[in-house]
């Protein structure tokens, strides 16, 4: 007896103190990143043409059994560098060399007596049989890389189903290092459109039996997704209509629900009927079955639906509002951002402000109306009824725009120019001063 309760004694020992090493092993006192480089239009680019360049060899291409992946330094930093500005917290960098693709990760912590930092180092070595990876330290802890390699398999595994984590892990033939040039050699999975359509079907059993994996219940989203088809209807065909026209009627009836139910959740689902049927119908696939046979899909007669005298404001307003759902709200500023440092490449629309200010007033619109600690009813309280732009949206015609890339590096250089930086904030100023967004 005076054994057990010994053991016991230990094992909770070990359960109470397990925990504050972790933190005392893994906090540190400096970042091993100080700064991530600055995102500019040549990086956004960058980013975007190596992502699609692998996408396009994964799943396009079939004529080969072999896939070659050749990443430059310069490819790998731009996508740390677009993923640091969506992560407000997180600071990276990868240094190719012949002996090690080494990546460096800092997270900032709020200010502890601990430390303020988590400094994360992982590298890929050179190999001619497989993905060979170097260890990897969490501050002062080591994993080697076997076991990193098969906890990353098993998790994997486990989120994907039918061992697609290891079959995907495996397919890593050699992995060849230049200077400042990274070579994946990969073995083409054969039925990879196959396994891509099963991990989907996974993922919605995931979200249909797991209703925290969910962004809203279906059958709520469908209620204002029908609001919007009947006040749809009753624009006449080629009439020009605001976005106003449904913001109204539709926190109308939010606020109406919210009498015997959750203001914060009610505007969620509102504001996921109008991504799907004013912005990408692709929003039904995190939510759920919307539009169902009794509930068709909207016409084209919404393609009439204007803000600010534009469409493609109104589409920058309503995806960044159902982006902000599902993200947080530096990770939806830094969307627009990026899609705006895209339009400013040569060929482009060029980079807007007018844009970016849609992108700004969506998140904003979507944070407050999820705030559960008041701004959820005070959005409602404003929303309700007949509306006007003016109470949800900013005065964009003096806003810059179609600034090519050229003008775009000549007068800003990056994201954190003074100049680029103050005109935000004036965006940024003039949305919080409209009526739904003022405490």
């Amino acid at each position: 007896m005076r054994v057990l309760r010994r053991l016991f004694f230990l094992v909770l020992f070990l359960l109470i103190t397990a925990p504050v090493v972790l933190v005392f092993l893994t906090f540190e006192d400096a970042p091993a990143v100080a700064k991530t480089e600055l995102i500019n239009t040549e990086k956004a680019v960058r980013a975007q043409k190596f992502a699609g360049k692998v996408l396009n060899e994964f799943i396009r291409r079939r004529d080969t059994e072999t896939i070659s992946i050749m990443a430059s330094e310069e490819d790998l930093n731009s996508l740390m560098t677009v993923m640091a500005r969506s992560m407000k917290r997180l600071e990276g960098h990868v240094k190719v060399t012949q002996k090690e693709l080494y990546a460096a990760v800092t997270i900032h912590l709020p200010h502890n007596p601990v430390g303020d930092f988590i400094n994360i180092h992982t590298g890929i070595y050179p190999s001619q049989a497989g993905l060979h990876l170097s260890p990897v330290t969490i501050g002062r802890i080591k994993i080697p890389g076997k076991m990193t390699l098969m906890v990353m398999r098993f998790m994997l595994d486990s989120v994907l189903g039918n061992e697609n984590g290891t079959v995907a892990v495996n397919s890593v033939q050699s992995v060849a290092l230049r200077y400042n040039t990274a070579i994946f050699n990969l073995r083409r999975i054969p039925d990879i459109m196959e396994r891509k359509k099963r991990i989907a079907r996974r993922l919605k059993i995931f979200r249909d039996t797991m209703p925290f994996l969910s962004l809203s219940d279906a059958e709520t989203v469908r209620h204002y997704y029908v609001k919007l088809t009947e006040l749809d209807n009753t624009i006449q065909t080629g009439q020009t209509v605001s976005l106003a026209y449904f913001m109204g009627p539709m926190f109308e009836l939010a606020r109406l629900r919210s009498l015997t139910g959750d203001p914060a959740g009610e505007n969620k689902a509102a504001l996921l009927a109008l991504a799907i049927y004013m912005g990408d119908s692709r929003f039904e696939k995190l939510v759920g079955p919307v539009r169902t046979d009794h509930v068709k899909p909207g016409n084209l007669r919404r393609r009439k639906v204007f803000l600010g005298g534009r469409e493609d404001l109104r589409l920058h307003f309503v995806i960044s509002a159902g982006l902000k759902i599902i993200s947080d709200s530096g990770l939806t500023d830094a969307v627009g951002e990026f899609k705006e440092l895209l339009d400013a490449r040569r060929g482009g629309s060029g980079f807007s402000f007018a844009d970016l200010a849609a992108d700004l007033a969506g998140t904003r619109l979507a944070e407050d109306a999820t705030d559960a600690s008041g701004g959820a009813e005070r959005v409602q309280t404003f929303l309700a009824g007949r509306v006007s732009e003016g109470i949800f949206f900013p005065e964009v015609n003096d806003l810059p725009e179609y600034i090519s890339q050229a003008e775009f590096e000549h007068i800003y250089g990056s994201v954190e120019n003074p100049g680029y930086v103050s005109t935000v904030r004036d965006i940024k100023d003039r949305i919080s001063r409209l009526p739904a967004y003022r405490h």
